[in-house]
């Protein structure tokens, strides 16, 4: 490929000029050696491209809702340039057959992916084949403690622990929705008739509270990564604070459960409708707070696309999640333009500390030798959200009309220029 020069960009704080040569960052300094091509960005920055640990892509069965190809679009629009694909597709990523199927499908990605594998009760005996076959594209392990798309989900302690054994052994990070099955049905049984105004109490922050506190327990005994996904209470906050000197865990929240709360389900209806639940604006507070502390150590979109279609039906019918791929980014560039958190934090938050966790080799920062995987990003552009212009086939979004400053203008992918707008 040709050598490619970011002139006059500010790259890890300073005025620089970064070469890419062969997929990698060749040098970076402020001299301008020569390249075939030349990309002057003058007042942009240059950032580690962003890595996604929660990424439901769909494909297999559920193409209508979301494929490799679409994916890829919206994940580059988004500045985003590795995503990690969730297991609760349809078929679900639980044996061989179905991650071989899921590979294939994957053949047409213009980004940087790997996968999750869905551990429960009955596919213990195939973890080994399935971590040891390829186990290159395999981030981590799942583990579901309430009812997913594909209905994969752990109750039994035992089990557990039988799988953070196992993640222990090969040395993978166990990443946990934290809900519990039964406490959402004991909610349930009390709202007969439910609407979307009912979600949060349904699925109710004892819920996530209990199974966090479960398997932090568990993570303790066992010595296992414990990376707990999509997290919304200030309660589970304050949690894994205490805890995280004690085990090796890790605290991964959504730009949703850190700018929305239930304050939006009038306007945004079902569109709103999430698990974990939109919560409240203390929730809000505390996640920021874990952000600037610290105890957050990674932010995760959990893009869940669904068809239009569903998403207009009554709350019981209409599935949980909504694209973030495309907005995740702009709308955390927005806080950092409000002295929120400082840019350098949310570097750590979407790619250095994701990199540190799932063992990603040479990525997450923008060093010489590493990956050329690089997002251009204009601290002064201003947007608003219109899902309409969305890439992924999910044209719907809880954020619908929201302004900010702070986009995406170029994404590179192993050194190649993917998306520029």
């Amino acid at each position: 490929m040709p050598a490619i020069l970011l002139k006059n960009a500010t790259i890890n704080g300073k005025k620089q000029n970064l070469l890419i040569k062969n997929n990698i960052i060749d040098y970076i300094g402020t001299n301008f050696p020569d390249a075939e091509k030349e990309y002057d960005l003058q007042n942009l920055t240059v950032i580690p491209g962003i890595t996604d640990p929660h990424v439901h892509v769909r494909d297999l069965q559920q193409a209508e809702k979301e494929d490799w190809t679409s994916v890829s679009e919206a994940a580059l629009r988004g500045g985003i340039t590795t995503i990690f694909d969730m297991p609760n597709n349809k078929p679900p990523t639980v044996n061989l057959k179905n991650l071989n199927l899921k590979r294939k499908k994957a053949e047409p990605a213009k980004i940087n992916y790997k996968f999750n594998i869905a551990a429960t009760a009955e596919n213990l005996p195939e973890l080994k084949e399935l971590l040891e076959t390829k186990p290159e594209d395999v981030a981590a392990l799942k583990l579901f403690l309430a009812g997913s798309n594909s209905g994969e989900y752990v109750t039994g302690k035992e089990v557990i622990k039988r799988i953070f054994d196992i993640s222990l052994k090969y040395d993978l990070p166990v990443i946990v929705h934290t809900e519990l099955q039964k406490c959402i049905e004991k909610y349930s049984a009390k709202i007969p008739t439910p609407t979307i105004f009912d979600h949060n109490f349904i699925r109710n922050r004892e819920c996530s509270i209990k199974g966090t506190e479960r398997v932090i327990s568990l993570a303790k005994e066992i010595g296992n990564k414990l990376y707990l996904a999509h997290i919304s209470t200030k309660e589970e906050i304050e949690i894994i604070k205490t805890n995280k000197d004690k085990c090796r865990l890790y605290c991964e929240i959504t730009p949703h459960h850190l700018l929305l709360n239930e304050t939006i389900l009038e306007p945004a209806g079902n569109f709103g409708k999430v698990n974990p639940p939109l919560r409240s604006k203390k929730d809000n507070k505390k996640i920021l707070q874990g952000i600037i502390d610290k105890t957050v150590d990674t932010i995760g979109t959990d893009h869940a696309p669904h068809l239009l279609s569903e998403k207009l039906k009554d709350y019981p019918e209409a599935p949980s999640g909504f694209p973030g791929l495309e907005t995740a980014l702009p709308l955390l560039l927005n806080e950092v333009n409000k002295e929120h958190f400082p840019l350098n934090r949310l570097i750590e938050l979407t790619s250095g500390n994701t990199a540190k966790i799932f063992n990603l080799k040479k990525k997450g920062k923008i060093i010489e030798g590493y990956f050329a995987d690089l997002t251009v990003i204009d601290m002064n552009k201003t947007w608003k959200i219109e899902a309409k212009n969305f890439k992924t086939k999910a044209k719907y979004s809880p954020y619908e009309g929201m302004t900010g400053t702070g986009d995406v203008v170029m994404t590179f992918v192993n050194g190649n220029l993917k998306y520029k707008c």
